[in-house]
């Protein structure tokens, strides 16, 4: 597994410091690719797994919405499976040029307060990526909102992903990086 560590690219943002440390609190992603050659980043805390199912495996549900796969029996629980590609509004993963019939999932669930009642936590959903690149590792301060233009360029995004994402940040090679906001990804999903 690939480890990257990003900087902050502006000096006039000063550091956050952990006191128990020294050092500027850090953040993890899981970094997808999904439509291909997007990358995407998921935060670590969302993460649960990550397996491969072929297309078998799934049941597939009627009168679901069209990025719903269907459901997996994952450790006796059933586990809706849906492409994240299609959800987000790209292509469906059977219209891409390397449309396989074995998917990589990454399961995810994200926190809850402990005060929720049990009905109204969070749903654990699949979602069927491209593949999966490395986790990396961020210091907080590394995080920007959209809005802001990372080393003089500017952050061009489609519009349906807008609503999805928590920020960006910038990896070694100083290209802007995604991050995907895992609980209104499921949330959206568990409405829809």
């Amino acid at each position: 597994m690939n480890l990257e560590t990003a900087t902050p690219t502006d000096d006039s943002i000063p550091p956050l410091e952990d006191t128990s440390t020294g050092s500027p609190p850090e953040e993890q992603f899981l970094k997808v690719i999904v439509n291909g050659s997007l990358p995407l980043l998921l935060p670590g805390a969302n993460l649960v797994e990550i397996m491969k199912l072929s297309i078998g495996q799934v049941v597939p549900m009627f009168q679901m919405a069209p990025w719903v796969m269907g459901l997996y029996n994952w450790r006796g629980e059933m586990l809706w499976v849906a492409d994240l590609g299609h959800f987000l509004g790209f292509a469906p993963w059977y219209n891409q040029a390397e449309a396989t019939t074995r998917h990589t999932v990454v399961v995810i669930k994200p926190p809850y307060a402990a005060d929720q009642p049990a009905d109204e936590q969070p749903p654990t959903l699949g979602l069927v990526v491209n593949a999966v690149e490395s986790m990396v590792v961020y210091p907080t301060p590394a995080l920007q909102p959209l809005s802001t233009a990372i080393s003089g360029q500017s952050i061009s995004v489609e519009p349906g992903l807008l609503p999805f994402l928590r920020g960006c940040c910038v990896d070694n090679a100083d290209r802007p990086q995604l991050i995907l906001d895992g609980t209104a990804v499921v949330n959206a999903m568990a409405q829809a």
